[in-house]
């Protein structure tokens, strides 16, 4: 009983693949160009998004690179006012 619904089944199934594909290459030639600019466009958006996120990048570089700049200037300032004060000789107060 359960081996005539497993072949009833499976000849369903059989006979039903071709049906899609021959109805979808209809389809499929209509949809072509339309499937074509829809891949232009995702592509496009994507490279743009790249774009975007890697001037985004380079802009945080920057910001990161001035603040490293500004920072190590202002060591150099701090360490050349110490070695100015320690060679000062000191100052007594009588």
């Amino acid at each position: 009983m359960k081996q005539i619904a497993v072949w009833t089944l499976l000849l369903a199934l059989v006979a039903a693949l071709p049906l899609p594909a021959q109805a979808q290459d209809s389809v499929s030639s209509k949809t072509k160009p339309q499937t074509e600019k829809s891949l232009q466009k995702q592509q496009k958006a994507l490279y743009l998004y790249q774009k975007k996120q890697a001037q985004a990048q380079e802009k945080a570089q920057r910001k990161a690179d001035k603040q490293q700049e500004k920072a190590a200037k202002k060591y150099e300032k701090q360490q050349r006012k110490q070695l100015k004060n320690a060679s000062l000789p000191a100052h007594h107060t009588s």
